[in-house]
């Protein structure tokens, strides 16, 4: 009996410690830099894969009225880039907080949040699709470019990307997580691109 009694007692000393403790501070790690590239880098190969050898008429199919063609999903995903990009690194954007005891979420629940299809948007005026690029050519250029900036950022950024924080349209989340973001709306609608391709009426060549 007194063995449980003082095992009851320590756990309970142990509880009480624990909850008097500050969380551990989340830090931006070489891992994470690894992580957020390897996003990065695998969704800049898959947008490439997809355009490239296509046709002028698989570019602009459209499956139908008010859907988006691939041409539009295509130049859609690099306008959305500039302007995340832009809101998230801009000087005034990023925050920092005294404690770390902001509620957090984890990279892969961005991830899956974003790029569930079944949840439906409407994109902001801004960043539709209004015929900026209209070769499969140009669609890839501009996008190598946009995404070789984000890439250069996450490359090269010496600061504690976990500590400064952004507006999302998730909410607030980390810096870090703001390219994360970036790279998992282009994984969205690269799926959205592939469900055209899927089409039985998507033109053969």
């Amino acid at each position: 009996m007194k063995l449980l009694s003082a095992t009851f007692f320590i756990l309970c000393s142990l509880v009480f410690v624990s909850a008097q403790t500050a969380p551990a501070k989340v830090v931006f790690t070489e891992k994470d830099r690894e992580s957020v590239l390897k996003y990065l880098d695998e969704t800049k190969a898959e947008y490439v894969k997809q355009l490239t050898g296509i046709s002028d008429a698989q570019l602009n199919f459209r499956v139908a009225e008010g859907r988006w063609t691939i041409a539009e999903i295509a130049e859609h995903i690099t306008v959305v880039e500039q302007a995340l990009f832009g809101m998230f690194t801009a000087p005034s954007a990023s925050k920092k907080f005294a404690s770390d005891d902001l509620p957090r979420i984890g990279d892969t629940t961005i991830k899956l949040a974003i790029t569930n299809r079944g949840t439906k948007f409407t994109a902001p005026e801004q960043v539709r699709p209004n015929g900026r690029w209209k070769t499969v050519a140009d669609l890839i250029a501009n996008f190598e470019k946009t995404r070789a900036a984000t890439i250069e950022y996450i490359k090269n950024n010496k600061t504690d990307l976990r500590g400064t924080f952004v507006q999302s349209p998730m909410g607030t989340i980390d810096s870090a997580q703001g390219i994360v973001f970036i790279s998992g709306h282009a994984d969205r609608h690269l799926a959205q691109l592939r469900e055209v391709k899927a089409d039985a009426k998507y033109p053969a060549k």
